[in-house]
């Protein structure tokens, strides 16, 4: 029983730190004087879920390695079928949060305006930002139409359905994909946010993952320092302005007098005037900083400085192994598909060394350190690309649209953020499947060589003699490949 119970304690505190994790950001960053209920319930839930879709593959591996998870005590078993309708409710939520509650919770905020308001809505706010969200709606309404009509094995013509209410029957199922339980539907409607993730992916956790480790090793003063240093400085300045001061003689009010100074001296003045308004500001700033230091992230922060070399190469380890894993299998399927283009350069079995795959199938024998290990990974990229965007902002083609700031953002800018997020996390789930392809796709199944000795799955040993499953991830993002290039070239 307690074997059985242990991958729902693990899941259990999982789904915990994520919801914890999402509103901690939210906090971080929204204004408080701006904040409002909607927008934290759709920041934090739109997080949790996109990051819960990534946290769901090493279950689906689980399974499929090592058979269902029995709970006698709560009466429930976790089989490949109810993994695969978690992933549709996962993908299905999500969708509901990115067209409807995420747009609805931003044009409330624009339909309120600034300032002091009460948590209850009003209801003209409500109203306009109904008007404003049921265009999303509408467009999500038309992805779904367009993956039910011209999805690859709709055959059935309108035609025949006018002939009997049998065939009218038939027809109706046969759009609304009962067969499948609409899943053509939602994985079309995925495969277009996932499209939008690549762009994220490319611009944002790119610059992230490239920069975020080089930002450990190199450091930086903490805000106490800083400002010792800076008044330092300021204290050095005034000692100059009075010992020019000193030279010439002072008008009755005690300002120094002007005229007499020799131009020299004049402009040095100016100069030490310039630079002293500039050090009281960034003073008054490191002064503020300081006193949002009693927040959980700079606090943590402020903790792991002393150990920013050790996490710098950590991370910079973890970048260079997801870039060369993705590297050596998309060379892998370039040069040894059987197919090419027409496949999507699917590949039977791998036949070049992957490192992030071989540490998985190493630890998938022991759960859940493959768990724990996935959720490193994930957690990092995730941090990789919120730094991408606070450093970048939130961008639309060359234009800035918002820029992220502590304790300073608005609700809507953490709004867009966490749709961007969520784009990029499905894109993840997608990249997933090349960083460790075998992985992904079967866990630690085993096979019998024709020799006796043991082999590992791969399409190519899939057949009817042969034990091996396809996880649901796998299986699933390969569906919208092939419907894709169906829909391409049929």
């Amino acid at each position: 029983m307690a074997v059985a119970m242990y991958p729902w304690l693990v899941l259990g505190g999982s789904m915990f730190g994520v919801l914890f994790l999402s509103y901690v950001v939210y906090h971080y960053f929204a204004d408080p004087q701006e904040s409002y209920v909607l927008a934290t319930v759709a920041v934090v839930l739109s997080l949790t879920v996109s990051i819960l879709c990534t946290l769901l593959i090493p279950v689906d591996i689980y399974v499929i390695s090592e058979g269902s998870i029995k709970s006698e005590s709560l009466h429930l078993t976790i089989s490949q079928d109810l993994v695969r309708n978690a992933y549709l409710a996962l993908f299905a939520s999500l969708l509901f949060l990115a067209f409807i509650v995420v747009p609805h919770a931003y044009f409330y905020g624009e339909e309120r305006g600034s300032g002091d308001f009460d948590m209850k809505a009003d209801r003209r706010s409500c109203w306009g930002a109904f008007r404003h969200t049921s265009l999303f709606v509408a467009f999500v309404l038309f992805l779904m139409v367009v993956g039910l009509n011209f999805r690859p094995g709709h055959t059935a013509s309108l035609d025949k359905a006018w002939v009997s209410q049998e065939e009218a029957s038939r027809w109706v199922s046969d759009l609304f994909d009962s067969q499948h339980g609409g899943l053509n539907a939602v994985s079309f409607s995925i495969a277009c946010l996932t499209l939008l993730g690549v762009g994220g992916w490319v611009f944002y956790t790119a610059y992230g993952m490239a920069a975020m480790p080089f930002a450990w090793l190199r450091g930086k003063q903490s805000a106490s320092e800083q400002r010792m240093g800076l008044e330092q400085s300021i204290a050095s300045i005034r000692e100059k302005y009075r010992a020019i001061q000193a030279r010439y003689p002072s008008r009755e009010d005690g300002s120094p007098d002007l005229s007499r100074m020799k131009a020299v001296d004049r402009k040095e003045l100016n100069r030490l005037q310039r630079d002293y308004k500039s050090m009281v500001q960034r003073n008054y700033k490191l002064q503020e900083y300081e006193e949002k230091a009693g927040m959980v992230i700079p606090r943590l922060l402020q903790f792991l400085v002393p150990f920013r070399w050790a996490i710098g190469v950590t991370m910079m380890s973890i970048s260079l192994l997801v870039v060369v894993s993705l590297l050596l299998t998309l060379i892998d399927r370039l040069v040894h598909s059987d197919c090419g283009w027409s496949c999507g350069y699917t590949l039977k079995e791998r036949r070049i060394y992957n490192p992030a795959d071989e540490i998985f199938l190493y630890l998938s024998h022991v759960f859940p350190l493959d768990f724990m290990v996935m959720g490193i990974i994930v957690l990092y990229i995730w941090i990789a690309s919120v730094f991408g965007i606070v450093c970048l902002g939130i961008r639309f083609l060359c234009f800035n649209v918002y820029q992220l700031r502590t304790r300073k953002s608005m609700p809507q800018a953490l709004l867009v953020l966490c749709n961007v997020m969520s784009y990029i996390l499905l894109a993840l789930c997608m990249a997933l499947l090349t960083i460790a392809p075998n992985y992904t796709a079967f866990g630690s199944q085993t096979v019998k060589n024709a020799d006796g000795t043991p082999g590992r799955c791969s399409l190519d040993r899939r057949d009817s003699m042969s034990p091996c499953r396809v996880s649901v991830i796998s299986a699933f993002f390969t569906r919208i490949a092939r419907q894709s290039l169906c829909r391409c070239f049929p």
